[in-house]
């Protein structure tokens, strides 16, 4: 052991106060006995308080409040009725081990703590992220009895510039948590030795060690394989020893080793592993082979516990989970691991980007890298989220980048998403600096940047963020000159889901369950008459999110100078914007419906094959179909000639199949494989395509499939007595009903719609659309389909309306419905028909362009049915309620204002200068 420990857990007399106290005068209060509270949430102690005399003076959370659906507009973020405020603890204990060099240490402190022990100062501590001690002073610390007592308080704390220090776990459900998240306990040293930094160098050939201690110091060390000793040696401060015959680790092989150093009869081990991250020009090395960074955004979210658990094993099922998916590699967004997480991704192969709260402190940013880098799978530190990078804050940045290259092997990263560097340039004083071209950025503020940083977190102006689905890989590479380093994607696919109502019962009895997100939407979904489709909205929602994501990860995978991204949506993650469901799991880790680790690992893997159709998915009969077969490929260096199989299906039938030596395949490159050209079919009616492509390269087997569609050139069909129309005024509508005419509107006018994308709405978000249902209906009897809009819709959806179905006596039962966001229900339909007083009518309101295939098919498919007998509407509309649907105010979607700046915290909003 390096120390003799007395642990301090358990019961404490405690007392409260609203104000921080931050005196150095020790405290006179009248507190109770508190069982288990140490350690302990205030938010999990409450029942044990209500028996307390300081129980009717407690604060709460002044963000708590009422969050109930309907939303519109911006979406605040889940709150909870946490304690605030100052807590006082105090614990009388008996001490007869060495009082000399002790320590009292912290596991963890939520946000704030001053110590005193027998009435003599300590010291003060102000941050949450890692654990950390107080020297105790010279005989501060007696044998036989001691009293120690501490003030603990959460409110807000400042960080650089008298800017809010602002986490994951220190704002939305986690705002206003408090209390001890760790244990607390007496630690007498054996010897001045206090720790180990264990640094492998670049060419891997040699472990470094250099010692933390009170005085110099003279040690033995042996490296362990378990408890087989493979090296040993002497050393003092400082010393290294050769790497050979160790393993290297890495996510594929985490072999891990410990380092035991001996000193006197102190003893420490560190667990380390034979690894090294490097940057090479704007890709990237593991070990030295070229590698791919896919990882995954951690946001904290813990459905039963609200706050981190530390439970090995919980930690894990994730990271085993993030690798059968296909992920290597973790950003922990504004918060620091548990050790427990950090632990199991050593053991099973993570990496691990750790990211500070915005805003920290120099002093706590020291903490969090000695706590960090005593685990091989910590390989990036970065300071924060999203926040304005201006001069002072560059210079601050500069100096935690000096603690890392100083003291670890990591590499720095600035900020996630280079806000005042690539976007958000607002600054008055800093634009005649800016340059426009390949786009707008600030130059100055690059070189100095590059001058700390080893690799950046690229917001890419949205492209594979906000707008994923419209993502331009061609556009994204032109820029890499700008860069000049490793471009990790930042949080790629905010792409949202329904609500999964049947998750409910599984929040029973926790304290999240105990708000309003399930149960206001149920009330709400059953005021609009829509809650039997929820589930129906739910699967539907979770077919199309699927979609979108594959192409976007698809187009980052086409962008040679991007080596990585942190993808948003691993789970859903409910604190944020109250209701986030941007997972390919729920909060459970549960793949949502129709999402398999198949599907996943087409395009998540270490190799991946791509083409370059982008959203050209609709195809005529006789077309040729003619796309650029390439491969993202990380495996072994080719031994042997690879074989690439490409086969094309029609209503599941092999139309086309071909198979090719590949004898070209460099590792870490996107190369191209195959010009892929065939001429499709004469057809009568649609069919559904798939193309196939498969690469067989000895250890590496890849995967791939796309959706197509192949569609008959149609004849016309004759209107008769039709009258078809891109949009009338109302009094001309309702005159020609009167007359008993068909009508068939191609628009929207005379009623009300809102502009439809193929791109998901964003998670969280209040506006957009998030699932589509086809009805059984003549029209789709030959639109091969499986009740949803897949990308055969994807042109027909974008640039078109959804028409607004709400209003008095409107009946709702559209033929292709298209459901808005849950958080604010709009009742609407792209297509949709009525008998209407003396006529019929049937409106279109998708974008029917005359360049896509399926699209022509199906306006002439709609005037084909509308001209036929067939044409019998199921429900009908009465005058007053299609005035009603014409001039209602219900239903418009207001415009999302949160791009790139969440307006709910406030750490990241503009700091102007």
């Amino acid at each position: 052991m390096l120390y003799d420990t007395l642990s301090l857990n358990g019961t404490w007399t405690m007392g409260y106060a609203t104000e921080t106290y931050t005196s150095e005068e020790c405290p006179k209060f009248k507190g109770e006995p508190i069982p288990e509270a140490v350690p302990g949430y205030w938010e999990d102690m409450t029942r044990k308080f209500l028996r307390t005399k300081f129980h009717s003076q407690m604060l709460v959370n002044p963000e708590y409040g009422l969050r109930r659906y309907p939303m519109a507009g911006d979406c605040p973020d889940m709150a909870l009725p946490n304690v605030m405020g100052n807590f006082f603890y105090e614990k009388t204990f008996t001490y007869d081990g060495c009082t000399t060099s002790a320590v009292l240490h912290f596991d963890g402190v939520q946000n704030a703590v001053s110590v005193w022990l027998n009435g003599v100062f300590v010291g003060r501590h102000e941050g949450y992220s890692a654990p950390f001690d107080f020297v105790l002073p010279s005989g501060t610390l007696k044998e036989g009895e001691n009293t120690v007592v501490m003030s603990v308080s959460n409110h807000r704390l400042e960080g650089f510039d008298g800017m809010p220090i602002s986490g994951i776990t220190s704002r939305a459900a986690c705002e206003y948590s408090g209390g001890l998240s760790g244990g607390v306990e007496i630690r007498a040293f054996r010897s001045p030795l206090r720790d180990a930094a264990v640094i492998i160098s670049p060419d891997l050939a040699e472990t470094q060690v250099s010692l933390v201690a009170e005085a110099d110091v003279t040690c033995t060390y042996q490296v362990l394989d378990g408890e087989t000793v493979l090296k040993e040696g002497a050393g003092a401060l400082a010393f290294c020893f050769p790497t050979d015959g160790l393993q290297q680790w890495s996510p594929e092989s985490p072999k891990c080793y410990t380092l035991r150093i001996l000193c006197g009869d102190a003893v420490l081990d560190r667990t380390f592993g034979v690894r090294r991250l490097t940057a090479d020009g704007v890709h990237m090395r593991l070990n030295g082979r070229p590698y791919y960074l896919r990882g995954v955004c951690e946001h904290c979210y813990y459905p039963e516990t609200v706050q981190p658990p530390h439970d090995i094993a919980y930690y894990r099922g994730v990271v085993k989970k993030y690798k059968e998916l296909g992920f290597n590699f973790c950003r922990f967004h504004t918060h620091i691991p548990t050790e427990e997480y950090m632990q199991a991704a050593d053991e099973l192969g993570l990496l691990l980007h750790v990211e500070s709260p915005d805003n920290v402190t120099l002093e706590e940013w020291r903490d969090i890298v000695a706590f960090c880098r005593r685990h091989p799978s910590v390989v990036i530190y970065c300071c924060g989220n999203e926040l304005q990078m201006y001069d002072a804050f560059l210079a601050h940045i500069h100096k935690c980048a000096d603690v890392v290259h100083e003291s670890t092997d990591a590499l720095f990263s600035p900020m996630s998403a280079l806000r005042g560097l690539e976007y958000f340039l607002i600054e008055e004083d800093q634009k005649p600096e800016l340059v426009s071209e390949p786009f707008d950025h600030h130059p100055r503020r690059f070189a100095y940047a590059s001058t700390f940083s080893d690799v950046y977190s690229s917001y890419s102006l949205g492209h594979f963020s906000y707008n994923s689905v419209q993502a331009d890989p061609e556009t994204v590479e032109s820029w890499r000159t700008v860069y000049n380093k490793p471009r990790l994607t930042h949080e790629i696919c905010i792409d949202g889901t329904y609500t999964d109502l049947s998750l409910k019962d599984r929040y029973r009895g926790t304290r999240i369950g105990a708000t309003e997100m399930f149960g206001s939407l149920e009330e709400h979904l059953a005021e609009k008459g829509l809650l039997k489709r929820a589930p129906l909205y739910f699967r539907n929602s979770c077919e199309w999110q699927r979609r979108v994501r594959k192409h976007c990860f698809e187009a980052v995978r086409r962008c040679d100078s991007i080596p990585g991204y942190d993808f948003l949506g691993p789970i859903d993650t409910h604190w944020h914007t109250f209701g986030y469901d941007v997972g390919m799991m729920n909060e459970f880790y549960e793949l949502k419906p129709g999402e398999s680790v198949r599907n996943v690992r087409m395009y998540n893997a270490e190799t991946v094959l791509l083409n370059d159709l982008d959203k050209k998915v609709n195809f005529a009969s006789g077309e040729t179909l003619c796309c650029r077969i390439t491969c993202s490929y990380f495996g072994e260096e080719l031994q042997a000639d690879a074989r690439l199989t490409v086969r094309l299906t029609l209503d599941g039938r092999v139309i086309d199949s071909r198979q090719m030596a590949v004898v070209h395949l460099p590792v870490g490159e996107i190369t191209d494989l195959t010009e892929y050209r065939v001429t499709l079919p004469t057809v009568s009616k649609p069919g559904a395509m798939k193309l196939f492509v498969t690469l067989d390269a000895g250890t590496t087997y890849a995967e791939n499939e796309w959706e197509l569609y192949l569609f008959p050139i149609p004849k016309p069909a004759p209107e008769g007595e039709l009258l078809v129309s891109s949009g009338m005024g109302e009094e001309e509508l309702l005159g020609a009903l009167d007359e008993g005419k068909d009508v068939v509107i191609f628009g929207t006018k005379p009623f009300k719609g809102n502009l439809s994308t193929f791109r998901i709405a964003l998670a969280g978000r209040t506006n957009g659309n998030l699932a589509t249902v086809i009805e059984d209906h003549p029209i789709f009897a030959d639109m091969p389909h499986e009740g949803y809009c897949g990308w055969q819709f994807c042109g027909m959806l974008e640039d078109g309306y959804a028409v607004i179905m709400e209003g008095d006596g409107v009946p709702f039962a559209p033929i292709l419905d298209v459901a808005s966001s849950h958080k604010n229900v709009i009742k609407q339909a792209a297509l949709f028909e009525f008998s209407a007083l003396n006529g019929r009518l049937l409106v279109c309101s998708l974008n029917l362009r005359p360049d896509d295939p399926g699209a022509v098919w199906l306006k002439n498919e709609i005037i084909a049915y509308a001209s036929s007998n067939q044409f019998a509407p199921r429900e009908s509309i009465s005058r007053e309620a299609l005035h009603s649907m014409i001039h209602g105010n219900q239903g418009i979607n207001y415009k999302n204002t949160n791009f790139a700046c969440n307006p709910n915290d406030i750490a990241s909003r503009a700091k102007k200068k």
